[in-house]
């Protein structure tokens, strides 16, 4: 992360072209913090983080990867995080999108918008006969995938409410003594009886 104020820094100046005091208000933080954040003194929160990446659209994997260009990618944006594809994925395209090099190597645009899918998703959109179909499987595979995320959600929270120590409140020292005092002159009176 030696890199990350070198790159708050151009977003600021040169994609967002605006004041240090308007990205501060605009983020509802005070420019101190921005000029600190932007002269590497200090680091972001994770919420700063989060804030800052959608601000500028880029992902926190460009911010906190030195290794990336300081000049963002068209994969570094952050309105596209969902349709980042992975190894094994399979990528919609048009007919006739796919070329052949001399070499042999098919190669094939990735386009906005377009559907993947993983290798199980894969073999049911073969099975789709027509448009709706493949827009019915979509969105069905979308449902299942956001039961899986909320029922994953509920149990994490669950088990996050099992591990919570109780809450007991031990009643001071001198507390005690007062309510013993009170009651009888000693702690111990209301056993003796």
């Amino acid at each position: 992360m030696r890199r990350l104020h070198l790159k708050l820094f151009y977003l600021r100046t040169r994609y967002k072209r605006e004041p240090q005091g308007v990205t501060a208000r605009t983020l509802g933080v005070r420019p101190a913090t921005m000029s600190h954040l932007e002269q590497g003194r200090s680091m972001p929160t994770l919420p700063m983080l989060f804030a800052l990446c959608r601000h500028y659209d880029v992902t926190p994997t460009y911010l906190l990867d030195d290794d990336r260009p300081i000049e963002p990618q068209p994969r570094d944006r952050w309105t596209e995080r969902e349709a980042v594809i992975c190894r094994g994925d399979w990528l919609e395209v048009p007919e006739g999108a796919a070329i052949k090099t001399a070499d042999g190597v098919w190669l094939c645009p990735v386009m906005g918008g377009a559907r993947f899918y993983d290798s199980t998703a894969q073999a049911q959109r073969m099975l789709c006969r027509s448009k709706d179909e493949a827009i019915e499987l979509e969105q069905s595979l979308r449902n299942a995938e956001k039961g899986r995320d909320d029922s994953l959600d509920e149990l994490l929270r669950k088990e996050l409410l099992a591990q919570r120590k109780p809450r007991t409140k031990k009643k001071a020292s001198s507390e005690v003594a007062a309510n013993g005092k009170a009651e009888g002159g000693s702690e111990f009176a209301a056993e003796g009886m």
